[in-house]
């Protein structure tokens, strides 16, 4: 097990371990075994194994920091730390800077475990860190490093936007907080969370006794008269004015009233309150759709509700923000409640409850007078409050007061989410007026971007400033990569990640008071750093290198030219603007025989398109079979709650490689459901929801006509020349044309063939492994250099190579047949001198390989030195 001494005498000094020669083999291993880790399972067993090794696994640890792989990274930034590795706390400090988020967090767990209060101004600088488990890991590692002013740092988390951050931040805060974190811990309890709001309360409980009239004048710094009317309802609701009746009577003096009853916005948001509206949205080139609302609240004898219907983007939350903003402006008797079906349903337990709560809401909205209720998700309102005793819904209630007048509601939607929603109750859906909302066109959105930016603000406050073509920038961007969504709103958010990220690189450069300037450079630059889409491919100021792109793919891909030419073809349309925007960046079909190379093509790709080969979504469609085939992939209408594993894959990660394994062996079903996706980049799953699969390269692979041809290398049957590989080509492309229908192939871009290999190309592919064998540490550590001789490379093509499984028995070859015994040979002569040859070649049996290490050669003694010859004449000579 390993040592885990807490004793600091002598930790810091530079301290020195030494591994046994098969521990050293053994952490080599599992290290190399983390890059090609299947799943977060296997990666954290193989790190847990390399902790197990204890203080001798820390050299290889040590080494693994400045890897290029992530997952090492992070397996060495966890574990040094576990280990108690204090001379590595400078590198884990470095690691802070890491471009991977999840290195980051390892780092910051490694660093809170070391426990040295060196790390607490670096750790603290990652506060706000983009991603929220870097955020969370720096409220665990400044706790466990004892941070004199954590209180702060938690009460700021306590606004997080992420959930686990402020659970964290809370309780933490449980047995640390003082009378500074009231105002916070206030906020808290608005948190739709029970376990937040109970964390709270615990907490509250402990700290106001403490309290004095000074804590709770603070509370106005940080809570708006809306919030301070939220807790008083909070503490109505749960009876605690009398047990926390001096906070109580503050909150009530700050709202001039004592004892106030039953108000409106215990059922929402009371979107016409004097403190909300400044904080309302602004839409900006809707002014027909804003005045067409008005003209209908505001006519006499009009008692319909509204529904708006368009696409997400389209701008619907912001025109009912402005809609509101300007019937108040017109009439402020007009009060709006902005809510929702889990709202409504807050509080309500038991069978009956949220009739009654409902009942109590609609006869404070007829009291009021003048009340519109704001629904943001109309379409939950058939299946909210219904249960197994009752089909009774949320519309069921509503529906009478609609119809009557009683009662009116402006509702958003889109589409797909009616077909699935209020469509199913045309009776429901007659109560409410349609206002359709089409996407904006270019100009309109350039202009929405112009009215916006004078109210966006960068880190620091600052005014942001753009030029005109800058800002048709950000709508042509958004337009071709964002899809997604419509316009404007796809063009607001990237104009949004835009200042995000010049404010991350250009803040701290900035004078005080400096508006944040948006170059024409930062817009693709912004837009690669959120997709991961390769900047050659996005700016236009960089130039995509084709010959670059075509030699890195072929200096890895053995000859497979039409499959790199392909590729190439289309990221130089993606690269132009010339390709389909309604179509995925690329349909192509893999066809040939096994062990050629068709998925390790895809991962190129994904490693060149978007930067890390993780960027590959992968189905083997062989598994989707039967009359549930799609339901797997799309979901069931029967078990909404069940996402579809295909379209949920794409939401979480639209910008990536689709590979689809086997296409030929899927049910007829799913053939017929790709139709859609390879046409339009678009599917809909069982919920209504649509995922957009514009943003993706799709790729299918089969070995549909080679069966025959088993991928024997033409050069081994002795055969090989181009007839035969036409014939190869033509019988491929014969049984396409039997299984696949003439819809399917005419929506592919490229259908490849990818050959047999021949005998060269095996020996090119060995050279290719070896390469990358002789990358690894334990080479790069010692300079072992690896020799192989014409028959050694010849005895791995031939015995690496199965008609079979085509190439990827090399791989097992090398490791088998190669590496181990060289890892033999070097653990019993003991560690090889640095610069030590490998000489690898064919036994007299010819049945396996010899290893011969070859110790370098001194450098040659150097000959006496000679004097410096006189300046402008020549050596004299004896």
């Amino acid at each position: 097990m390993p040592t885990q001494n807490g004793n600091d005498s002598g930790a810091d000094s530079e301290s020195i371990i030494v591994q046994s020669g098969n521990e050293r083999q053994l952490a080599e291993s599992m290290m190399q075994r983390i890059i090609h880790a299947a799943d977060e399972d296997e990666y954290r067993d193989l790190r847990d194994q390399l902790w197990a090794l204890g203080e001798a696994a820390i050299p290889t640890l040590r080494a693994a920091l400045t890897s290029r792989y992530p997952r090492q990274r992070m397996a060495a930034a966890c574990n040094l730390g576990r280990l108690s590795d204090y001379p590595s706390i400078g590198e884990l400090i470095a690691l802070l800077r890491d471009p991977s988020s999840r290195v980051r967090e390892m780092a910051l767990f490694g660093l809170g475990v070391l426990g040295r209060a060196q790390a607490i101004e670096p750790i603290l600088d990652c506060v706000n860190d983009y991603d929220p488990d870097v955020r969370y890991r720096v409220l665990v590692a400044l706790k466990d490093l004892q941070y004199k002013d954590l209180e702060t740092v938690l009460v700021g988390a306590i606004k997080d936007d992420a959930y686990a951050v402020r659970e964290q931040a809370l309780s933490t805060l449980r047995d640390r907080a003082t009378q500074k974190s009231l105002p916070y811990l206030l906020l808290a309890l608005l948190e739709p969370e029970v376990k937040m709001q109970s964390l709270a309360e615990t907490t509250l409980d402990r700290i106001l006794p403490m309290c004095t009239e000074a804590d709770y004048k603070k509370i106005r710094t940080v809570l708006t008269p809306r919030q301070t009317r939220l807790v008083m309802n909070y503490m109505e609701g749960r009876n605690l004015q009398e047990v926390w009746t001096p906070l109580y009577n503050h909150l009530a003096s700050r709202l001039g009233t004592r004892r106030p009853e039953k108000r409106l916005d215990k059922y929402g948001r009371l979107l016409t309150n004097a403190d909300e509206l400044p904080e309302l949205q602004r839409a900006f080139e809707r002014e027909e759709i804003v005045e067409l609302m008005l003209d209908h609240v505001l006519a006499s004898g009009s008692s319909k509700s509204l529904l708006l219907i368009g696409d997400a983007g389209t701008g619907k939350t912001a025109i009912i923000h402005e809609f509101t903003r300007r019937l108040v402006e017109r009439d402020s008797t007009f009060k709006v409640l902005e809510s929702n079906t889990s709202e409504l349903m807050t509080g309500t337990r038991y069978l009956g409850d949220w009739e009654t709560k409902l009942k109590e809401m609609t006869e404070a909205l007829q009291a009021e007078g003048d009340v519109i209720l704001y629904l943001t998700n109309p379409d939950d309102l058939l299946g909210a409050g219904a249960h197994s005793k009752s089909n009774e819904s949320f519309a069921d209630f509503f529906k009478p007061y609609l119809q009557r007048g009683d009662l009116r509601m402006i509702a958003e939607t889109t589409d797909d989410m009616l077909k699935g929603g209020l469509s199913r109750d045309p009776g429901f859906l007659r109560c409410f007026q349609q206002i359709r909302l089409d996407p904006m066109t270019d100009a309109e959105t350039v202009r929405t971007l112009t009215s916006r930016l004078p109210h966006l603000r960068g880190r620091g406050e600052r005014t942001v400033e753009a030029s005109q073509d800058v800002l048709e920038d950000v709508a042509d961007f958004a337009r071709s990569f964002i899809t997604r969504t419509q316009s404007p709103g796809r063009a607001c958010d990237l104009m949004e990640s835009v200042v995000e990220y010049v404010g991350r690189q250009r803040h701290k450069e900035l004078p005080e008071g400096a508006p944040l300037t948006i170059l024409h450079s930062d817009v693709p630059r912004a837009l690669a750093d959120t997709t991961s889409i390769n900047l050659e491919l996005l700016d236009d100021q960089t130039p995509l290198d084709l010959d670059a792109w075509n030699s890195w793919f072929t200096d890895r891909l053995i000859d497979q030219d039409r499959a790199v030419d392909a590729v190439i073809d289309r990221l130089a349309l993606v690269k132009a603007g010339l390709r389909d925007p309604k179509r995925p960046l690329s349909t192509m079909f893999l066809v040939g025989p096994t062990g050629v190379g068709k998925t390790y093509f895809a991962k190129l790709v994904a490693e060149r398109v978007f930067g890390d080969a993780e960027h590959i979504i992968r189905f083997d469609l062989s598994e989707y079979q039967g009359r549930y085939a799609v339901e797997k992939l799309v979901g069931s209408p029967h078990d909404k709650d069940r996402e579809g594993l295909l379209t949920e894959a794409i939401r979480q990660q639209p910008y990536c490689v689709l590979l689809l394994d086997e296409f030929e062996k899927a049910d007829p079903d799913v053939f017929h459901l790709f139709l859609q996706v390879l046409d339009e980049g678009r599917l809909t799953d069982a919920r209504g929801k649509t995922s957009d699969f514009r943003q993706a390269l799709i790729m299918m692979t089969s070995n549909l006509g080679a069966s025959r041809i088993n991928a024997t290398p033409l050069g081994f049957s002795g055969g090989g020349d181009d007839a035969q590989v036409k014939r190869h080509q033509s019988n491929i492309q014969r049984r396409m044309e039997e299984v696949f229908q003439p819809e399917f192939l005419n929506r592919l871009d490229h259908v490849i063939v990818f050959n047999p290999l021949d005998n060269s190309a095996i020996e090119r592919l060995v050279d290719l492994q070896i390469a990358r064998v002789t990358s690894r540490r334990g080479f790069r550590r010692t300079g072992l250099q690896l020799q192989l001789s014409p028959r050694a490379r010849t005895w791995l093509a031939t015995r690496g190579f199965s008609p079979r499984f085509g190439a990827r028995e090399l791989h097992r070859c090398i490791e088998q047949q190669l590496l181990s015994r060289l890892s033999q040979t070097l653990v019993r002569c003991g560690r090889a001198a640095p610069g030590s040859v490998a000489h690898v070649d064919v036994d007299d049996t010819g049945e396996s390989l010899s290893i011969r290490l070859e110790a370098p050669q001194p450098p040659a003694a150097s000959p006496p030195a000679r004097p410096n010859p006189p300046e402008g004449g020549p050596l004299a000579t004896t």
